[in-house]
């Protein structure tokens, strides 16, 4: 299965092969990331924010999700990205597909961030676009770790 993946260092590499969750994500089990629009899913660790020596947040991969329509947070861990497509559902079939190609849109957008983060407008965004990738990774630096509530639930 083709996928793609933007290490916590902020690499973009593609791969070919199965897909192993727990050593790509980890093993406390993964979150799909909604990119409202496209064919495409990205996956984080559910619950890295948490544990941030296994799981160090991830600027480059928090600005292309927000790039590409995610919410804007911090995400921690690698970031996979494969195919998508929820019409697979009703037919009994997995919603997980290889990435489509060509993939140029996650390379350019990928590019397009480095190139702001090193305080660069690049090409084909705008300086008001690429200093918002600078705030956005700002606060993927800086925000606090969410909490968690754990709540009690009694059985009648």
């Amino acid at each position: 299965m083709r996928h793609a993946i933007i290490s916590p260092d902020g690499a973009l590499t593609h791969h070919d092969g199965e897909l192993d969750w727990d050593t790509l994500i980890g093993p406390e089990g993964k979150a799909r990331i909604n990119l409202p629009g496209l064919a495409v899913a990205a996956w984080v660790n559910d619950v890295g924010l948490l544990y941030p020596k296994r799981y160090p947040r991830n600027i480059v991969g928090s600005c292309v999700l927000a790039t590409l329509g995610a919410a804007v947070q911090p995400y921690a861990g690698p970031v996979v990205f494969t195919g998508w497509n929820p019409a697979n559902t009703p037919l009994g079939l997995l919603e997980i597909e290889s990435l489509p190609q060509p993939i140029e849109h996650l390379d350019t957008v990928h590019g397009a961030v480095l190139k702001a983060l090193d305080g660069q407008t690049p090409r084909d965004f705008t300086p008001s676009w690429a200093e918002t990738m600078r705030e956005i990774a700002e606060h993927a630096r800086t925000a606090p770790t969410p909490g968690i509530t754990v709540r009690t639930v009694t059985l009648r």
